[in-house]
C-alpha cells in the first residue's frame, strides 16, 4: 500500500504572511466592536464623563504598559531545554511587576483626584487597580506567541474586547454611565484569564530565580523607559487640556487620543506577527531589510489613509455622529491625526533590533520624543490652545523620526524611510485632490450630510484604485503566500 505523502510545513514567509493576515481578522473585528462602543459611550456620555474616564484609563493603562516591559518578546528569545521552567520564571517576574504596578495604580488614585479635584477620581482609579495583574495572567499566550499559533493565539486575545463589548453595551443604554466602561472591561479581563489558564500549555506556578529575573530585566529596562515616556506625554497632554479647561477639556484630548491611536493598528499587527520571525533570521542582514521594507510598506497603506481620513472627515464625525458638544474636539481629532499617521513610518524598526537582544535604542528614541513633546507641544498648548498642540505635536513626530532613521540606516543599511513614506503618500495625494476640489465647487459654509457622504465615497474610491495599481505586486505577493 503505498504512503501518503506529507505535505512539507509551510515556509517562514508564509507562515508570517498567513499569521498576518490571522492576526488582522481577529484584532480588527475586534477593535471595530470597541470603536463602536467608544463612540456610542462617546454620544451617550458628553465631554465631562468621557473626560472623567480618560483620567482614570490613561493613568491605569500607562502603568500597565509600565509593567509590560518585554518580558514576553525575551521570553520568545530564549532557547531552553525545558521550556516549561522557562515560562514559570518569565511568569515569575511578570507578576512581580504585575503586583508593584498595580499598587502604584492604587497610590496614585487621591492624587488624580485631589489634583482635579474631583471625589469621583478616587472610585474609578480604585476599581481599576487590578489591570496589571490581569495582563500578567494572560501569560499562556506568550507560548502561542512563540509557536507561531496564531489562531489560537487571537481567539484568546480577542476574548477582552468581545466580552468587554457584550457587558458594556447594554449598561451604557440602561444609564449605568461612566461605570459601565469599568465594569466592561473587569469581567472581559476575567474571562481572557480563565480561558489562558484553561488552555495553558504548561502548569503556572511560581518558579523565582534571581538570574532569571536578572536577565529579563537587563533586556527590559529600555522598555521600561518607553513606557514611562508613553506615560509622561499621556498625561501631560491631558493635564495641559483638563487642568486648564477642567474636565471638559480632557474630554476632547481623550476622545482625540483614543480614536487617532488606530492609526498604528497595522504596526501593531505586524509587529507582533513578525517578531518570531525576525527572532529566526535575525544574522541574515538582505532577509531583515526585505521584511522592514514590506511590512512598513503595508502598515502605511493602513496609517497614512486613517491618519488623512479623520484629517479630512472628522468634523463630519464630530457633527452628524458625536454632536455639538464635542465640536471643540475637532482640531485636535485632526492634527493628532496626521502626527500619529506620520509616526507609523518605519514604526517596526525596534522589533528588529530587540529581536537581536538590543532594546536599550527605542528608549533613546522615547527620550527625543519626551524631550520634544515638553519643548514643542507643551508650550504650544499654554500659549495657542489646540492649534498650538497639534504644531507642536507634528514637530514632535519629525524629531522621532529623524532619530529613528540613524538607528534604521545603522542596522539595517538598505531600508530608507523617506521613500517608503512618499510612496505611501501617493495614493492618499491622488484620493483627496479630487475631494477638496469638489468641497471647494460646492462651498456653501456648513455641509449637508449629502455632500460629506459623496466626499466619502470619492475618497475611498480613488484611494483603492491608486493603491490597487501602486501596491498591486506586493498585494499579489501576500495573497500567494497565503494561498
Amino acid at each position: 500500500m503505498a504512503s501518503r505523502r506529507v505535505p512539507d510545513p509551510p515556509g517562514l514567509r508564509a507562515r508570517t504572511a498567513r499569521g498576518g493576515v490571522v492576526n488582522a481578522a481577529f484584532l480588527s473585528g475586534a477593535e471595530l466592536l470597541v470603536l463602536l462602543q467608544g463612540l456610542l459611550a462617546t454620544a451617550l456620555l458628553g465631554p465631562d464623563a468621557i473626560g472623567l474616564y480618560g483620567i482614570v484609563t490613561t493613568t491605569a493603562m500607562t502603568i500597565v504598559a509600565l509593567r509590560r516591559v518585554g518580558i514576553d518578546e525575551a521570553f520568545v528569545q530564549t532557547a531552553v531545554d525545558d521550556e516549561e521552567a522557562e515560562f514559570q520564571r518569565a511568569l515569575t517576574v511578570e507578576l512581580a511587576l504585575g503586583l508593584v504596578s498595580a499598587l502604584a495604580v492604587a497610590a496614585l488614585a487621591p492624587v488624580l483626584a485631589a489634583a482635579y479635584d474631583d471625589s469621583r477620581l478616587l472610585g474609578l482609579t480604585l476599581a481599576v487597580t487590578y489591570l496589571p495583574v490581569a495582563f500578567t495572567l494572560q501569560a499562556p499566550q506568550w507560548v502561542f506567541f512563540k509557536r507561531m499559533e496564531y489562531v489560537r493565539l487571537r481567539v484568546l486575545q480577542a476574548i477582552v474586547p468581545l466580552v468587554t463589548v457584550a457587558v458594556a453595551v447594554p449598561l451604557l443604554l440602561a444609564g449605568v454611565g461612566v461605570w459601565a466602561l469599568v465594569i466592561g472591561p473587569f469581567v472581559g479581563n476575567l474571562a481572557a484569564v480563565l480561558a489562558a489558564w484553561r488552555s495553558s500549555p504548561y502548569a503556572l506556578r511560581l518558579r523565582p530565580d534571581r538570574a532569571a529575573a536578572r536577565r529579563y530585566l537587563r533586556f527590559s529596562w529600555p522598555v521600561f523607559v518607553t513606557s514611562l515616556v508613553a506615560l509622561l506625554v499621556a498625561q501631560g497632554q491631558i493635564a495641559v487640556f483638563g487642568l486648564d479647561d477642567g474636565l471638559v477639556g480632557a474630554g476632547y484630548i481623550t476622545l482625540a487620543a483614543t480614536l487617532t491611536r488606530y492609526a498604528d493598528r497595522a504596526d501593531q499587527i505586524l509587529a507582533t506577527t513578525i517578531y518570531p520571525a525576525i527572532v529566526r533570521v535575525r544574522e541574515r542582514a538582505e532577509v531583515l531589510e526585505e521584511l522592514f521594507e514590506k511590512a512598513n510598506r503595508l502598515t502605511l497603506m493602513w496609517a497614512f489613509p486613517f491618519g488623512a481620513g479623520l484629517a479630512l472627515f472628522g468634523a463630519d464625525l464630530v457633527v452628524f455622529v458625536l454632536g455639538d458638544d464635542w465640536r471643540g474636539a475637532i482640531v485636535l481629532l485632526g492634527g493628532l491625526a496626521v502626527a500619529v499617521a506620520l509616526q507609523q513610518i518605519g514604526y517596526s524598526w525596534f522589533a528588529f533590533y530587540r529581536a537581536r537582544g538590543e532594546s536599550w535604542p527605542q528608549a533613546v528614541e522615547s527620550g527625543v520624543f519626551g524631550a520634544s513633546f515638553a519643548a514643542l507641544a507643551v508650550p504650544g498648548a499654554l500659549l495657542w490652545g489646540s492649534w498650538g498642540f497639534v504644531c507642536g505635536r507634528i514637530g514632535c513626530t519629525l524629531c522621532v523620526l529623524g532619530a529613528r532613521a540613524v538607528y534604521v540606516r545603522r542596522l539595517l543599511p538598505g531600508a530608507r524611510l523617506l521613500p517608503m513614506a512618499l510612496r505611501a503618500a501617493v495614493p492618499v495625494a491622488l484620493a483627496t485632490v479630487p475631494v477638496l476640489a469638489l468641497r471647494g465647487a460646492l462651498w456653501g459654509g456648513e455641509r449637508p450630510l449629502w455632500q460629506a457622504l459623496l466626499e466619502l465615497a470619492v475618497w475611498l474610491g480613488g484611494l483603492a484604485a491608486a493603491t490597487w495599481r501602486l501596491e498591486r505586486p506586493l498585494l499579489a505577493e501576500l495573497r500567494g503566500y497565503v494561498r
